[in-house]
């Protein structure tokens, strides 16, 4: 009977990771540099600065090196995914009670910890893809525990693996308190009104250790930088209010409106709507039960439609200074589960439940192509400029100055018009500003310039006069003074 409940497990896990894989094929075949894989692919930097320590310590192990960091993609998406499938298995094992779950409803509830829209932009790093899954499996894990441990055992299980979220990547602690919610509402949902108290607080008990610890012995001496300081630091107590999180909450919600458009946001809200109704029916059994534990669960459970896609947003609402991209809201996999118990429920209706994985599908295979052709186009557009910088005498060390932005594909622009959330999962354009990503892609070319104060600035828009000119195409006016370089791109004036 062992070996069969094994065997069983293995091959849940492996349609899992199969599945998996099939999502992510678009993004390993695109096999290019994301943004930030720019520098690190050059310069091997990690992830210390900004407290991700596991990150760095594991992605060193792999490569064998101390400090740099080598490009190994696929493998890491590969090893990401096949964490996050056994971390779906384990979680739709607990979402069920400890039972063996059938593939359909392994579907429902495992699948979309990895397929979601949002989770496209964590698989497009080549770097980043493998902290950033383990980060999204250690916060399934963390809410997954056997119902028969002790209450030690919980709550130190649950502050080690919230510890290693932090340390991975920090925005996944929000699919820690999304799923903490949806396990709550399945515990309520076979009546285990104590458990599902007990397990929630150690939840809570266990992530306050974990933030505590993390706060005195990791955030002041490892998240320090120009970018890390002002977007990874909390708000002081004086800076805190209602109206600066309520601040943040609305900086969130384009991103999360760009989504829901046309047929695939009914099909979105018509489900989430059906996960509300399931958690309607919980309420009405837990009130016709009139115990303290079960009425106190009612109306946390009444919250949920509300709480849960509030945690989209989680603990940025706290930052001083939150940035909102796809990567960030990892605990949307949460908000699909959600939606997905109405169908656990009702099992006569659950392959109707897998329409929304189907459209995430669809979703992958179109950014996967939007992809492949943001990156020829705008490799086509560095390797101009760097050809015209070269005719024009550009050598290493010269001061370049970009205005402007690069132009997208018209393939590319065509899929952001139909599917909004494409603008937002594409990486920006390189060439844009003083943007360091655009030196990055440059420097890839043998085009060597960065590191610009204000008064650079200042000083270099004086270049920018009819007789400094010494190419002017359709694409782009090129200023030089000696070994200073002013590009100004098409439709872009000198705004810095």
């Amino acid at each position: 009977m062992a070996i069969q409940e094994n065997d069983n497990q293995y091959q849940s896990m492996k349609m899992l990771f199969y599945l998996g894989i099939i999502f992510s094929l678009p993004i390993i075949f695109t096999n290019s540099y994301y943004m930030d894989d720019n520098l690190r692919a050059i310069y091997g930097y990690t992830w210390s600065k900004s407290g991700r320590l596991f990150s760095t310590v594991l992605m060193n192990v792999l490569d064998l090196h101390v400090r740099d960091i080598l490009d190994l993609a696929p493998l890491g998406q590969i090893l990401g995914i096949l964490a996050l499938a056994y971390a779906g298995l384990v979680l739709t094992r607990r979402l069920t009670g400890g039972t063996s779950p059938d593939r359909l409803t392994l579907c429902l509830c495992g699948l979309p910890l990895l397929v979601q829209p949002f989770m496209l932009e964590n698989l497009s790093y080549k770097f980043d893809a493998l902290p950033m899954l383990l980060a999204q499996a250690c916060a399934t894990l963390a809410v997954s525990t056997p119902i028969d441990w002790t209450k030690r055992q919980g709550i130190a299980y649950r502050a080690l693996l919230v510890f290693a979220v932090m340390a991975f990547y920090q925005p996944a602690l929000n699919t820690f308190m999304a799923l903490s919610l949806i396990v709550f509402l399945c515990d309520c949902q076979r009546g285990q009104y104590a458990l599902a108290w007990k397990t929630f607080g150690q939840s809570l008990l266990g992530a306050a250790i974990a933030a505590v610890i993390y706060h005195f012995a990791v955030t002041p001496y490892f998240v320090r930088g120009p970018y890390e300081a002002p977007h990874a630091v909390s708000a002081t107590l004086h800076g805190l209010s209602i109206s600066s999180v309520m601040q943040n909450l609305a900086q969130g919600l384009p991103l999360l409106k760009s989504l829901f458009v046309h047929g695939g946001g009914i099909l979105l809200i018509g489900w989430y709507i059906l996960g509300t109704v399931a958690a309607a029916l919980t309420i009405r059994t837990c009130m016709r039960h009139r115990s303290r534990a079960s009425i106190a669960a009612a109306f946390l459970i009444a919250c949920m439609p509300v709480l849960i896609p509030g945690t989209l947003s989680g603990i940025m609402l706290l930052l001083s200074a939150p940035v909102y991209e796809p990567r960030t809201l990892m605990s949307f996999s949460a908000c699909v589960i959600f939606s997905n118990l109405f169908f656990c429920r009702f099992k006569t209706w659950r392959w109707v439940g897998l329409a929304p994985v189907l459209y995430f599908y669809v979703l992958s295979y179109t950014y996967g192509n939007a992809l492949r052709e943001d990156t020829r186009f705008q490799a086509a557009q560095i390797e101009q400029v760097a050809s015209a910088l070269d005719l024009q005498g550009f050598s290493r060390g010269d001061n370049l100055f970009i205005y402007g932005n690069e132009e997208r594909s018209p393939i590319v622009q065509n899929a952001i018009s139909v599917f909004p959330l494409m603008g937002r999962l594409l990486p920006r354009q390189g060439l844009h500003e003083d943007d360091i990503f655009g030196y990055t892609m440059l420097n890839n070319d043998g085009i060597v310039s960065r590191n610009h104060t204000e008064a650079d600035w200042m000083q270099a828009r004086q270049l920018l006069q009819p007789q400094n000119i010494v190419l002017h195409t359709e694409k782009l006016t090129l200023y030089r003074r000696a070994h200073t370089f002013c590009l100004l791109l098409a439709n872009s004036s000198p705004s810095h």
